[in-house]
């Protein structure tokens, strides 16, 4: 009988397993995932390990699957069914007690009581929100930066600002605008200038108050010089501010948030690389070893630029 049946066992899967195993079979780490994303790595690490509480309301975790499932290639529906299915467990409601339920047989509602708590709701309502309209009026708005939660000193160009401020406030960085979503958070991508970075996070609500806080990075560039090996080379010189920049090189992303005053950016490709500016005055060019100048007026936004080997379009 042994030989005949034999048990074996069978390993379910996680949400948390699967986008950790989606992740490691496109060879990507948390960093680059969250470039392409704009998700904060410190969501996408919670995501990995199930870590629920970390994470943001619900309906923001669904728009995360959504974005990663289209960087890994894989039904958005699977992420999401299967989340509600982990969720739906972990929030399964416990039975009341017996006292509870004693509790509630004894309390009595009549119209009279439904009339006095809808009254009193409505007016507490009322309170709240007036207090919340006159606070937005004499007060600046809520702004916190969680990533870098201090100052820091940090090795190569590259660092992700993310943080959190009041719903409908505008967020900008070193005066660039960065994109925050419905929930007022906010991550951004920046290109570091070698040596002393002052980052200002500044937020605006719709009364004009605004609060800023500034984080001090330190950026150590090790730089070393290169010769071109491919048939297309541009770099980037930014200033005298700061500048939001996509470039692709041969369709893929290189680049894709803000690069701040005084950094730079070289990018080599065989065929061509496709570029963005929010602010033309404040992008210099060297193409194939060429200085083109800056890109257009300050302020001017310039879409789609494509150089190849033999020409700029």
């Amino acid at each position: 009988m042994n030989q005949l049946f034999q048990t074996r066992q069978v390993k379910i899967q996680t949400l948390a397993e699967y986008l950790n195993l989606s992740r490691q079979k496109l060879n990507l780490d948390i960093k680059t995932v969250s470039m392409l994303t704009q998700i904060r790595p410190a969501y996408i690490e919670s995501l990995e390990s199930a870590d629920w509480e970390r994470l943001p309301a619900e309906v923001y975790i669904k728009g995360f699957l959504k974005q990663l499932a289209q960087v890994y290639q894989i039904k958005e529906t699977d992420l999401v069914d299967q989340f509600e299915k982990e969720r739906a467990f972990i929030q399964k409601p416990q039975p009341a007690s017996a006292s509870n339920r004693k509790s509630f047989v004894r309390l009595k509602i009549n119209p009279k009581t439904l009339v006095i708590v809808s009254v009193a709701v409505l007016v507490i309502g009322a309170a709240a929100y007036i207090t919340n309209q006159v606070r937005s009026v004499l007060t600046p708005p809520e702004l916190a930066v969680t990533d870098p939660l201090s100052d820091l000193n940090v090795s190569g160009r590259n660092l992700v600002i993310a943080g959190r401020t009041e719903i409908g406030a505008d967020v900008s960085i070193n005066n660039q605008a960065v994109l925050v979503d419905k929930g007022g958070f906010f991550a951004e991508n920046l290109v570091l200038s070698p040596g002393l970075n002052v980052i200002e996070v500044k937020a605006i609500n719709k009364f004009g108050k605004q609060a800023t806080i500034v984080r001090r990075i330190n950026a150590k560039v090790e730089t070393v010089a290169t010769q071109p090996t491919a048939d297309v080379n541009i770099t980037l010189e930014i200033g005298p501010e700061s500048v939001w920049i996509y470039l692709e090189a041969d369709g893929a992303v290189v680049q894709r948030g803000t690069m701040l005053a005084g950094s730079s950016k070289s990018v080599s490709a065989k065929k061509e690389i496709l570029l963005t500016s929010a602010n033309a005055g404040s992008t210099k060019i060297i193409y194939n070893g060429k200085d083109l100048g800056k890109l257009g007026r300050s302020g001017e936004v310039i879409r789609n630029v494509e150089f190849s080997a033999t020409e700029v379009k």
